[in-house]
């Protein structure tokens, strides 16, 4: 029985596991397994602890695997390991935990493969086995990576984000501390696919690169190229994702006319994707000299969308013909059946176009016949692995193809289908909303308007439960935001919509009792909620206040609330009062003539240095559409304070420039603007307890490639904060570093955090960061760590001014950022500036806003309010002092 027992395990091994770790579930040799040693069997004669029939479970469970019959196979090894008696060897129990646990995987069962991951992990630790335990944690590492959740991955493999800090005990000092080479190249490998997918692109390159090296200097046959293989397949995905982000700014360059700043982009871009096609060509040579089809497989799927953007056709067309050549001997899998449908959708957009927008759009011309045939060849794949994730997918895919066909009929009965297996043991809700939304299109095609409204209130509230685990998901079937999901929440809004007419005249009406814009107001909000999410990945969870904030907008705040909708044809215009009344009024302009305005009147603000007269044309267009239409009942509930939930573009441009023909919207009200009301805090400024930390930067700094001038009136901007803020901390030049910020926050408990020095808002939360006095970049998400982690103060902070920052003309994402940056910093309240301005109006403002916020006892909203009065009042132009805004609690 042992003797068997000793071959079962180098047998099952060799035949059910994957070659490396961090290689999306392909089959191979085992990285625990036959790489190693075969553990050795205590075999006991005088008394056999492992029946026959355990012998004989496992025996038909490598038959039926091998037959292709996975679920039968997982059957009779859980029914194998349910026999085993507690005195049998721990290695015979290990060996079926494992291997359970990789098949489980592969059929893309994440949840249950960690159950036996757990358990095995215990079992080598419980064995002494170091270099066992080691290569277990990197398995189980990549699976908590495939399932989004890389923060546990990461902690697994290296328990910081350097290989250099690796923590004792993680998988990567594990591996080198028991000299196990290949344990080292995958638990590197694996910590590179980890922080890629966390989109910490730099560390994960160097991580990669190290697994490359080290693969290099294994000396077992054949395991130097598949590791080398893998690492190189690995860094071409990694540089694909760093030139997909440059494309990503090329569009909003674009938006905005910027040509020379898309040209530099362009140029990155191509850059980036030489660097993966080199990478690629590299790991599809090594694999075809191994004769690894899977891996072939993989990097030509991986090559057609690259060798498009570089306008390469022919070698498209080849990758594709090789992908679609080796697909009948690719092994079976949950990854074969998402590199299917991959492949289908670039079949159908033969193009530039990601392929993965196949869910938002319809591809032009008929039907491919050849995307058909392979999408129902998914659906056959995901049936015989009983993949019901891979399943829903299938089907809900092939129902879109009918969709765009016309056929609704048909694509209705797969969209059903779809749904069904998506709720099939959880397995595919990621996908369930998807079909819901299509169930709405189809309806709405129809006329169906209930039954739509309906099914795309279903597709938001699965968004909303699987929001942080989907958001921040980076899988082979990529989500992109703004094709995949906002679409629904702007379709549902528009529905929601639809029932108070098409645009009306400038003059808001109150609404017929029996609307309401409620609905729509609450799905804009989960739409925000949602792309602050996206926005910062899994880097932040973003989670709204329990009750609604009442104490901030209610009955004598003295506040409205103006939220403004984007559509492609129009905007809705929605003023919100303390009475409770809600009114309605339309921009009859498209989006992009909107753009097109509002970046034309950032534009003029920005102009701080032009001699003529501010021109408030535009400033009055703007006002007529966001403001105008609520003027009566402005007047008459009395308000005193605007807060802006804006919409795309308008996020871009300060309220307070924007004009009624006498006077300036600051001169008539406070504004504050907020990402959501739901995320923003209702508790007051506690002004009795104002302790201060400044950090200043007066010299030039370099980022990267991007050089900073210095701020010569920073001096004066403290000096001004110091005389009305008594007890404050100043960190200036080259004491501002990451390292004295965290030992202030860890002495002191500050509620106000003031920044003088240079901020960037960019298109990536990476690209969205302070410069510090030794020109190092800390972003908002290592500043939130750093808060959480040493801060004396078990409050929120109060408040962060950033009054030298900027985001670009037109950006109206980096403008999310700003919103965000309230959340993502762990603060109350955010005084911001939309653009680097000139820094001695800006001393002149802070010192006067302080003033008024600490012995004028005023709001937040209100102080600065007070202190831009002044500055006109002084002459001033808006590109002074309209930049600077309030984010988040405004009282």
């Amino acid at each position: 029985m042992a003797s068997y027992f000793r071959w079962f395990q180098r047998r099952f091994r060799w035949v059910i596991v994957f070659f490396c770790a961090f290689l999306l579930c392909v089959v191979g040799p085992s990285l625990s397994g036959q790489v190693g040693k075969a553990q050795n069997m205590v075999q006991n004669t005088a008394q056999n602890t492992v029946p026959n029939t355990v012998q004989s479970l496992a025996n038909e469970g490598v038959t039926l695997y091998e037959a292709g019959d996975f679920a039968a196979a997982i059957a009779q090894w859980e029914t194998a390991l349910a026999q085993l008696s507690p005195e049998a060897p721990s290695a015979d129990r290990a060996t079926l935990l494992e291997n359970l646990a990789r098949l489980h995987r592969r059929l893309g069962q994440g949840s249950t493969a960690l159950t036996y991951w757990s358990q095995a992990v215990e079992m080598a630790e419980a064995m002494g086995e170091p270099m066992q335990l080691g290569r277990l944690m990197s398995e189980q590492a990549q699976t908590y990576a495939q399932l989004g959740q890389y923060r546990r991955a990461i902690a697994l493999l290296c328990g910081a984000h350097a290989v250099a800090s690796c923590q004792d005990r993680s998988a990567i000092a594990l591996a080198q501390a028991t000299n196990d080479t290949v344990g080292s190249a995958a638990a590197l490998g694996s910590f590179g696919e980890a922080l890629r997918l966390q989109r910490d692109y730099e560390s994960a390159i160097a991580a990669l690169n190290q697994s490359l090296t080290v693969s290099k200097s294994l000396d077992q046959s054949g395991y130097p190229s598949a590791y080398q293989s893998a690492a190189l397949y690995s860094l071409g995905t990694v540089y694909t994702r760093k030139a997909q982000a440059q494309y990503r700014r090329i569009d909003f360059a674009t938006a905005v006319e910027d040509d020379r700043n898309a040209a530099l982009l362009q140029a990155k871009a191509i850059e980036f994707d030489r660097a993966a096609q080199q990478s690629f060509e590299e790991s599809l040579t090594l694999a075809q000299q191994q004769g690894d089809v899977d891996s072939q497989w993989r990097v030509q799927l991986s090559l057609i969308p690259l060798y498009r953007r570089l306008d390469e056709p022919d070698r498209a067309a080849s990758a594709q013909q090789a992908a679609q050549s080796l697909l009948p001997q690719v092994s079976a899998s949950h990854e074969k059946v998402n590199g299917t449908l991959t492949l289908a959708n670039l079949i159908q957009f033969d193009n530039k176009t990601d392929a993965h927008t196949l869910f938002s759009q319809c591809f032009s011309g008929g039907g491919n016949p050849q995307a058909q045939a392979l999408l129902t060849n998914a659906i056959e794949q995901a049936q015989r692995l009983q993949d019901s994730r891979g399943e829903s997918f299938a089907l809900g895919t092939l129902g879109h193809w009918y969709e765009c066909q016309g056929d609704l009929a048909r694509a209705g009965a797969l969209t059903q289908q779809a749904e069904v297996a998506a709720d099939q043991q959880l397995q595919g809700r990621d996908s369930l909303y998807l079909w819901q939304w299509q169930t709405g299109r189809l309806l709405h095609r129809q006329n169906q308007i209930d039954g739509a409204k309906a099914a795309y209130q279903q597709a938001v509230d699965t968004l909303e439960t699987i929001r942080n685990e989907l958001l921040v998901s980076d899988r082979e079937l990529q989500f992109d935001f703004r094709d995949t999901v906002e679409p629904v929440y702007r379709e549902l809004m528009a529905l929601q919509l639809a029932e108070v007419g098409p645009p009306r005249a400038k003059q808001a009406a109150p609404l017929p009792p029996e609307v309401t814009l409620g609905a729509a107001i609450t799905t804009l909000e989960s739409l925000k909620l949602a792309e602050l999410q996206n926005y910062f990945g899994s880097d932040c969870e973003i989670v709204p206040f329990a009750e609604t904030q009442r104490g901030l907008t209610g009955e004598n705040s003295g506040t409205a609330v103006i939220t403004s909708i984007t559509f492609d044809d129009r905007t809705a215009v929605i003023g919100s009062f303390p009475s409770g009344d809600r009114q309605i009024a339309w921009i009859s302009e498209t989006a992009q003539t909107i753009r097109k305005d509002v970046n034309a009147f950032r534009r003029q603000l920005e102009d701080y240095y032009d001699p003529t007269e501010f021109d408030t044309g535009r400033a009055e267009k703007i006002y007529d559409w966001l403001i105008r239409p609520f003027d009566s009942q402005l007047a008459s509930e009395q308000i005193d304070t605007l807060v802006f939930v804006s919409d795309g573009i308008v996020r871009s441009i300060p309220m307070s420039a924007l004009h009624d023909g006498e006077q300036f919207l600051v001169e008539r009200y406070a504004t504050a603007t907020v990402p959501t009301l739901s995320l923003t805090a209702s508790s007051q400024l506690n002004r009795s307890r104002i302790n201060m930390l400044i950090m200043g930067l007066t010299e030039p700094a370099t980022v990267g490639e991007t050089s900073y001038d210095e701020l010569q009136y920073v001096d004066q901007e403290i000096s001004a904060i110091q005389t009305v803020v008594a007890g404050t901390t100043v960190l200036r030049n080259q004491a501002f570093t990451e390292q004295s910020l965290t030992q202030a926050l860890g002495e002191n408990a500050y509620s106000v955090l003031h920044m003088a020095t240079h901020a960037q808002f960019g298109v990536d939360p990476e690209d969205t960061f302070l410069v510090t006095g030794q020109s190092e970049k800390l972003t908002f998400g290592e500043m939130d760590r750093l808060i959480r982690s040493v801060s004396a103060n078990d409050e929120p902070i109060e408040l962060l001014a950033l009054t030298a920052c900027e985001t670009a003309i037109g950006d109206d994402r980096a403008a999310l950022g700003i919103g965000g940056v309230v959340i993502r910093a762990g603060a109350k309240s955010a005084i911001a500036s939309l653009w680097a301005v000139n820094d001695a109006v800006t001393a002149q403002i802070s010192g006067q806003f302080y003033e008024n916020l600490v012995n004028g006892q005023m709001g937040k909203a209100k102080a600065l309010q007070a202190a831009q009065i002044e500055m006109i009042q002084s002459g001033a132009r808006p590109s002074g002092w309209s930049p600077l805004i309030v984010v988040g609690n405004w009282q």
